[in-house]
């Protein structure tokens, strides 16, 4: 699989969908900012603001086969699927976390250090549905990823929220 292959997928553009709603609300909070390029988008960055850069992650399904996306749980990516350092291992400062009626932005590092404690990763489950604090591999591919709940990323400190 190429690195582009993800590209006008359905997530691929529902992503872009998230991506320009949180990009209106910097533009009505005044924040000065401009969208990553490609090659920033793979260091997960989805904007580049005055505050520092920012990676936008859309609601999502806990199942593939789940009908709707939920706000009660949060997938945190350790490894992406060719087995690099995923998002949550990044560089980027903040997460933005869509809900259904707002963001909730975090500062990754603190997220991180969270997740670290609460996920047991050597506790491997092989069904999405068990994830939760576990460590989760999809099939035919290399990521390291968990869930935790949202909860969780709510009680770190300096969380900001912002309507949609």
């Amino acid at each position: 699989m190429k690195t582009t292959d993800f590209i006008d997928t359905p997530c691929w553009n529902r992503g872009q969908g998230v991506e320009e709603s949180f990009q209106n609300l910097l533009k009505g909070k005044g924040i000065k900012y401009r969208p990553a390029t490609l090659e920033e988008q793979y260091k997960h960055y989805d904007y580049i603001t005055d505050r520092g850069t920012i990676d936008v992650k859309a609601r999502k399904r806990i199942r593939r086969n789940d009908n709707t996306e939920q706000d009660e749980l949060v997938w945190l990516e350790f490894k992406n699927i060719h087995g690099s350092r995923g998002w949550l291992a990044s560089d980027v400062d903040y997460i933005a976390f869509e809900r259904e009626n707002d963001f909730v932005i975090v500062r990754r590092i603190y997220l991180y250090e969270m997740a670290v404690k609460k996920c047991d990763l050597d506790d491997r489950v092989t069904r999405s549905s068990e994830a939760l604090y576990k460590g989760y591999q999809r099939k035919g591919a290399q990521d390291l990823i968990s869930m935790i709940k949202m909860q969780d990323v709510l009680g770190l400190q300096a969380v900001q929220i912002i309507d949609k």
